[in-house]
């Protein structure tokens, strides 16, 4: 078994939320262990391989796993580095419905019987999402039904990349060697930051390397800029915000790191196609 502490977030009658901390401290192959729900799991630091037959799977920041229920896999852990994860856990007889919803475009993974597990690239809007829920959860006396909606949401997410077929190709090896926490310390940074007016060099400081090597480095791990992520996710956190308060949109636009109005609507309509208000009132 894995040496880690485990602790339930929060518990719903489709799913739970995990938090995963592992505290191997010397590169090691558990023994095999048996995945009896559909999870779906966010690398939040640390790098592991997963296993399931023939698949060797390398999970670290910017990976989602997928996992699906009924197989064996053993974990192995790389370069000194324990974990650190979200896990979204689906109890069985929603992974059924799940199976359902998404025939046949997610057949080719949720029925196959020779893919047991997958690895997905992670998105701006998908990391503010999983960030979101993690800080409502923490909230004493937080709203079930908020929470299990937004985990709905972004479960919806995830399976339409799942049902695209675009899964996450392997990166090369000195780039997961080496500047793995380079991207662990940006993410972080832009999430309980982005409200503020970050400069490229005051993140790139941050991560202790220069402006130029951070750019490159972070589109290798997130496929965007870091501009392109700083404004999905100030996006994302609007659109929540539109969704569940009734803030005016001048302030919700300005809370959310955007230096005006004008610049807000604009990224907004061409984000999702609609303006702001418009959004609201189809949510409503």
């Amino acid at each position: 078994m894995v040496d880690a502490d485990i602790h339930i977030l929060h518990s719903s009658d489709c799913f739970q939320i995990l938090d995963f901390r592992c505290h191997c401290t010397t590169c090691s192959l558990t023994q095999p262990e048996y995945n009896g729900s559909f999870c779906v799991s966010f690398v939040k630091s640390g790098y592991f391989e997963y296993r399931v037959f023939n698949n060797r799977l390398e999970a670290h920041v910017e990976r989602i796993l997928l996992s699906r229920p009924g197989f064996e896999h053993i974990t192995r852990h790389i370069d000194n580095r324990p974990d650190n994860n979200t896990i979204f856990e689906f109890k069985p007889e929603f992974y059924l419905l799940l199976k359902d919803e998404y025939r046949p475009e997610g057949s080719w993974f949720l029925e196959n019987p020779d893919i047991h597990a997958i690895l997905l690239n992670s998105t701006p809007e998908l990391e503010c999402l999983h960030d979101t829920i993690l800080r409502r959860i923490t909230e004493n006396g937080h709203d079930h039904l908020l929470v299990d909606n937004m985990v709905f949401g972004l479960l919806d997410k995830i399976m339409l990349l799942l049902c695209g077929k675009k899964t996450a190709d392997p990166l090369p090896e000195g780039l997961k060697k080496y500047h793995l926490p380079t991207m662990e310390k940006a993410r972080a940074f832009i999430l309980d930051h982005f409200r503020e007016n970050i400069t490229l060099q005051h993140l790139a400081g941050h991560c202790l390397v220069s402006p130029f090597h951070f750019s490159r480095l972070f589109r290798q791990f997130s496929n965007c800029s870091p501009y392109q992520y700083l404004v999905t996710v100030r996006l994302q956190h609007a659109r929540i915000l539109l969704e569940t308060t009734r803030l005016p949109v001048g302030e919700i636009a300005f809370g959310c790191g955007f230096n005006s109005l004008e610049h807000f609507v604009t990224g907004f309509r061409q984000k999702y196609s609609v303006s702001p208000g418009a959004y609201r009132k189809q949510m409503a």
